[in-house]
């Protein structure tokens, strides 16, 4: 049943009810005029008669008028009342919406509670509404996931650049004084990190964002990857850095190194970061895993920090480095759950932070 429908029947009804009542009402008092006007000819009272044949007259005319005006007002009622429930209101709400979709607003939402052409039409602008703003918000997406690994790659070149500072500075201040055969050394450690380097940032090149990186697996040595986590964290820290390790240095193990040591840098870095006389790093194999152990001597985590620090841009209230990133563990912990382990954020026993990154290590 049309809309218009439910409109028209009460008003068809309305106008017959009126009508009906107005054609009874005329007759009823053309009637009586008719018969007191035939009294008064019979007494002869002809100014009476004469009274009473105008009225008569006049009743039959009104119910000649009064019957389209009343169904012309009932008209005009009925559409005024369909105008402003049909119409009026879903096409303010059309017109309200789309001046918020021209100033940007999306996050709204079209309701029009009428069951018509109209009411559907604003449901159609609704799905319309929604599709730019999921539109819109994936694209937001894309551009805070692009920079957070813009941000990310940003992070992740500061530390081996200071490796390779550390190697070209010893290099300098050792200018004549150093063996062939040390220089040669130097050059060979050189050039491993820039290798390392590269592959990394042509893994990163490749990514759309840090979710889609794919460990390459391989194995290596456990002993050959200590002396690599030594050497880069002696470079990094200076004399403040500690290592040990504890495991049988011949195994071999699989893993990807190369964010094995990402990973290791970003907690070196972030140790050093706070710390006020020492890093402390152990290695630690099992069965499966590698745990990878750092422990400074600041002022440790708070403990919004240790439910929080891993998330990504995290920056505690306290810290007054404004060129922090907020991202190194962030990274270690996106690093470590794709090498198949964790990160956890705890604090010593002898005050100071502590981050243990586990991962696995069997194929």
């Amino acid at each position: 049943m049309s809309v218009m429908t439910l409109y028209l029947v009460p008003c068809l009804i309305a106008c017959a009810v009126g009508n009906a009542a107005i054609e009874g009402v005329t007759l009823y008092l053309q009637s009586w005029t008719a018969s007191v006007s035939a009294f008064g000819e019979r007494i002869g009272n002809t100014y009476d008669t004469n009274i009473y044949y105008i009225v008569s007259e006049l009743m039959y005319y009104s119910r000649i008028v009064l019957i389209p005006l009343w169904t012309v007002l009932c008209l005009w009622v009925t559409v005024r009342i369909f105008v402003r429930r049909e119409i009026k209101f879903p096409v303010d709400t059309l017109m309200k919406a789309s001046d918020r979709i021209l100033n940007d607003e999306l996050d709204f939402k079209v309701e029009c509670p009428t069951d018509n052409e109209l009411g559907r039409l604003c449901g159609s602008f609704e799905e319309m509404r929604r599709d730019l703003y999921d539109s819109n918000y994936s694209l937001w997406k894309a551009l805070e996931e692009r920079k957070r690994l813009n941000s990310a790659f940003s992070h992740d070149l500061r530390t081996p650049i200071t490796v390779l500072s550390g190697y070209t500075e010893l290099l300098s201040q050792c200018s004549g004084k150093l063996s062939p055969e040390k220089q040669a050394e130097i050059m060979t450690k050189i050039t491993a990190q820039v290798d390392r380097l590269k592959s990394y940032t042509e893994k990163m090149s490749g990514v759309n964002k840090l979710e889609d990186i794919i460990p390459d697996v391989k194995p290596v040595r456990f002993g050959e990857l200590c002396r690599h986590i030594s050497e880069s964290g002696g470079l990094l820290c200076a004399d403040k850095f500690r290592f040990a390790f504890s495991g049988d240095g011949d195994r071999l193990i699989y893993t990807d190194s190369e964010l094995i040591m990402e990973v290791f840098l970003n907690l070196a870095a972030n140790a050093l970061h706070y710390t006020r006389t020492f890093v402390d790093c152990r290695a630690e194999l099992s069965e499966d895993s590698l745990s990878i152990v750092l422990t400074d001597d600041g002022p440790g985590f708070s403990e919004d920090a240790m439910r929080k620090a891993w998330k990504p841009f995290y920056r505690d209230e306290s810290d007054e480095d404004k060129t922090h990133f907020g991202l190194g563990l962030y990274i270690c912990w996106l690093l470590c759950r794709k090498l198949g382990g964790n990160i956890i954020i705890d604090n010593a026993p002898d005050g100071g932070g502590m981050v243990t990154a586990c991962v696995n290590i069997t194929q």
